[in-house]
């Protein structure tokens, strides 16, 4: 085997390592081979470009219920530590757009989206204007779940068996505590401070 061979392998595995792990450092460490995959020295540039890679894959599956969700988290906090304005927004409108999933997984997902959100804009990196035309799109989706749930028509995974989604009451009580998040992102008008102050 030549050392041209030598890297190739190395970096074939360091990448298989990166996307069995979504790329978390932590998991890595806890499973025993974070040293493993530190020793490939993988660059930042490399590590942005299997980012896109997976996470393109991972909005493009058809995982459903509560995987659909562990992927999605997964994607997202990929994107948060250092992904592309455009796929990270792309992620961050998926559980409204993308028309594959149940609805109770899509009422899962919308609280990791608002994480991702909150965690943008407290890096200024998310602005007002734009949860603003989030909460637009939002609030319609809400409408028409909501509508579902009153219908008796609001569908799940077989995953879910969570009796509390069979209430419209507290669909909409679930809803409108997401909305309420996201009014309260920095850089919206409900947003306050610490010290109580709106900005």
């Amino acid at each position: 085997m030549t050392d041209r061979d030598g890297v190739k392998i190395g970096v074939e595995r360091a990448k298989e390592l990166f996307c069995q792990y979504h790329g978390n450092r932590f998991y890595m460490d806890h499973d025993g081979v974070g040293a493993e995959y530190e020793g490939y020295h993988v660059s930042g540039e490399t590590e942005r470009i299997w980012t896109r890679e997976l996470v393109s894959e991972l909005l493009k599956s058809e995982y459903r219920g509560k995987e659909a969700l562990r992927v999605y988290r997964a994607a997202a906090d990929l994107l948060n530590r250092d992904g592309e304005r455009e796929l990270w927004e792309e992620c961050l409108y998926y559980p409204l757009r993308t028309g594959k999933l149940d609805d109770v997984t899509v009422l899962f997902t919308l609280r990791a989206s608002f994480d991702m959100a909150r965690e943008a804009a407290e890096k200024g990196r998310f602005s007002g204007e734009e949860a603003g035309r989030y909460r637009q799109e939002l609030e319609r989706f809400s409408r028409s779940v909501l509508r579902r749930a009153e219908n008796g028509t609001l569908t799940r995974d077989e995953d879910y068996v969570m009796r509390e989604f069979s209430d419209p009451l507290y669909v909409r009580d679930y809803l409108r505590d997401i909305i309420e998040r996201w009014n309260g992102l920095p850089g919206s008008a409900g947003y306050k401070t610490s010290g109580g102050k709106q900005e």
